[in-house]
């Protein structure tokens, strides 16, 4: 019997997707799900194993997990030496509205990469909301769809660089696209969530103490994120200008070494604790899961999957769109982690739009990555939403009614804006 092509990639995605639901680590699933798909498309056994080698070991990949061990390591120095809570704090005493401490406080969380950060803004929200009738299903949508504004194109998510390294692209050529996604969604959350509460100030707020030196302790606190964010178009230019050939990663490593530098310094961080950070078994979790990921993707490519779902597409008459748009959306959904909807459907859509250039290639990432980010925020199994509904005790339903609008207009706006981006073309 031959089974198609459609069919065996399929059985190879629902292999990382079981076994991620049952708890086992994401790695292991890319590197089954990489055999798994080698051997249904009738490779060696010894070819499988020499493709899953390969491609796990090759120079962009061991370049990538170096990269994501840097932002890790950097996320918990922040968060371990109380660095990102003063930025919080620096903040909350600056601003005078009730409205802007809502949105912002979960945002600033949501600068740095860190499992579950949705608890750590959950408070704050809470305070600010102290005063006003919502309830708290509101509380933690709210707390929830803002603290995940910037994973769009903030170059320290894992999942970003990830994207960034499977598509090929400059860092700055995908920021620039995914940009406009993050104004996207603080406008419809604005619309749909912020609008819902009365303007003024926030509870405890006095209105008293000079704002200078409020704005001069937060800008001082949050100099070492912003380095990051400077890097990125500084090393684009440098690269323009100069002619240099410079790797798509270089304005990231030149960016974490610059914040990660300077962090050590200002919380006068030991050697000691340096070492453990990057010792830390979490670190290391995700360096093999990058690891898993780019077996996957090498073994789609050797294993000649994408190239026979492609003819197969054409054959059956099935529009690549739908792919680009429903695959990244239910493995986001599915998994609820950003690294899990990339990692496992970016290999098979980029192959889809590779014979694309400039902005209809990026335009289609866009597409592909907006929809699989809507899925994982929907995702029941995100564990920022479940933090976030277990601390302010809100219905998973009650949360859902507030989450759903904003969603589905996200995910019409990034249609339309797709399309109008073909139009111009």
């Amino acid at each position: 019997m031959n089974i198609p092509a459609l069919v065996k990639v399929g059985l190879s995605f629902l292999t990382i997707l079981a076994l991620h639901r049952f708890k086992i680590h994401l790695g292991i699933g890319l590197f089954a799900a990489a055999c798994l798909l080698g051997l249904l498309m009738l490779m060696p056994p010894d070819q499988v194993l020499q493709t899953v080698v390969r491609s796990s070991l090759e120079a962009q990949a061991l370049a990538l997990a170096f990269i994501i061990v840097l932002i890790m390591v950097l996320s918990k120095l922040m968060n371990d030496t109380g660095h990102l809570e003063r930025i919080v704090t620096s903040f909350a005493r600056a601003i005078k509205s009730v409205r802007v401490v809502t949105m912002v406080m979960p945002a600033l969380i949501g600068l740095l990469p860190m499992p579950g950060g949705a608890l750590f803004s959950a408070p704050m929200v809470d305070a600010a909301c102290k005063r006003e009738q919502v309830g708290p299903e509101f509380k933690a949508a709210v707390n929830y769809w803002f603290r995940h504004i910037w994973e769009y194109w903030w170059p320290l998510y894992p999942g970003v660089v990830l994207a960034i390294s499977l598509l090929g692209v400059d860092t700055w050529q995908f920021m620039a696209m995914q940009a406009p996604l993050t104004l996207v969604s603080v406008t419809v959350g604005f619309i749909f969530l912020i609008r819902l509460l009365p303007p003024g100030g926030p509870a405890g707020d006095d209105g008293s103490g000079p704002d200078g030196p409020r704005w001069a302790v937060f800008r001082h606190e949050v100099r070492p994120i912003t380095l990051v964010v400077v890097s990125v178009p500084a090393v684009g230019l440098f690269k323009l200008l100069s002619g240099f050939n410079l790797p798509s990663m270089t304005s990231v490593y030149v960016g974490l070494f610059l914040c990660l530098g300077l962090v050590i310094r200002r919380n006068r961080i030991p050697a000691a604790q340096l070492a453990r950070t990057f010792a830390d078994k979490n670190i290391l979790s995700m360096v093999f899961l990058i690891l898993g990921v780019m077996a996957f993707k090498g073994m789609l490519v050797d294993s000649r999957a994408v190239a026979a779902v492609q003819e197969e597409m054409t054959r059956y008459g099935i529009p690549p769109l739908a792919i680009i748009m429903l695959v990244p959306f239910l493995s986001g959904f599915v998994s609820g982690i950003v690294l899990a909807f990339v990692g496992s459907s970016f290999p098979l859509v980029v192959p889809l739009i590779s014979h694309l250039t400039g902005a209809d290639y990026l335009s289609h990432a866009a597409l592909a990555y907006g929809f699989g980010y809507m899925g994982m925020m929907l995702s029941p199994i995100h564990i920022c939403l479940l933090v976030t509904r277990d601390y302010f005790h809100a219905d998973m339903l009650g949360t859902y009614r507030y989450l759903i609008w904003p969603a589905a207009t996200f995910m019409a706006v990034v249609m339309l804006g797709f399309l109008a981006v073909q139009a111009l073309i």
